[in-house]
């Protein structure tokens, strides 16, 4: 017996899924060509490759984009083509340019593009950074509004359910615990030795309180909730599929603030501790 569909395919593309469908795309070319300068390039920055943001920061961006693509490809054609829409992709492209050629060209010059107040460019530059940080996560909730309102949704209740909670709980969250550890001036919290124990590829602190633990969790609730759904769904557990959905938001919320609580007191994240 064949499982149940979940969603249908649109068949026109407006300009607000080839913005974050070609962004998708986008990022996945740009970590290939920085992973080969990853290889290539040995100069450092703290102690890791300086290729390593911007490597971080396309993958993430990638998953991003493609999240809100997928969502935007369910909606009817006329929320699609909306002039609402529209802006947010023309706001998300503009942002994710800036954010995006600033980290990549800070790490071709061997620099650091977040907390680097050396000069009053680099300081104006963090500022607009966190602009067009807050426009590419606030895109997201933008979509979950347009999901919502959204009664001709390709998917079902279930699935639309965690698109919305996902994408809105990771907005909210997400821009939370950037905004805190903005205005501390770094992640970390107490004194991180220069030779400290890091986490290859993310570079957490395993010895100490690190915020980027409660940031990345935050963000990928945005992915999380919506595969819990899809997967709820997949189960056939029908009536309890909704329930065990927003069961599931709630615990990864709450999942993001014991680990941001942990960090704040100078303590490594869960799964640190135990040895994972």
């Amino acid at each position: 017996m064949m499982l149940p569909q979940i969603v249908h395919a649109r068949s026109r593309w407006p300009f607000s899924l080839w913005v974050f469908g070609g962004m998708c795309c986008a990022m996945i070319f740009a970590f290939l060509v920085t992973t080969a300068l990853w290889a290539s390039d040995i100069r450092e920055l703290d102690g890791v490759s300086v290729w390593a943001k911007p490597l971080k920061f396309e993958l993430a961006l990638a998953i991003h984009a493609g999240t809100l693509a997928f969502a935007v490809s369910r909606l009817r054609p006329s929320l699609q083509a909306g002039r609402f829409m529209q802006g947010i992709a023309f706001a998300f492209l503009v942002a994710c340019v800036i954010e995006m050629g600033w980290i990549i060209f800070q790490a071709s010059q061997g620099q650091h593009s977040h907390f680097n107040d050396s000069t009053a460019l680099h300081r104006a530059m963090f500022s607009v950074m966190a602009i067009a940080a807050v426009i590419i996560t606030g895109a997201a909730a933008a979509v979950a509004f347009q999901v919502s309102r959204d009664l001709d949704f390709a998917a079902g209740s279930t699935v639309k359910t965690g698109i919305v909670l996902g994408l809105l709980g990771g907005t909210v969250l997400t821009i939370v615990t950037a905004f805190i550890i903005g205005g501390r001036g770094s992640p970390y919290v107490g004194e991180l030795p220069p030779h400290a124990a890091r986490m290859m590829f993310t570079g957490w602190s395993l010895t100490g309180g690190d915020l980027r633990v409660a940031h990345f969790l935050a963000t990928h609730m945005m992915q999380a909730v919506p595969i819990a759904a899809a997967l709820a769904v997949r189960a056939r557990i029908g009536f309890f599929a909704r329930s065990f959905v927003l069961g599931f938001a709630a615990l990864w919320a709450v999942w993001v603030l014991v680990e941001f609580s942990l960090a704040l007191s100078g303590q490594p994240a869960i799964f640190i501790t135990l040895g994972f």
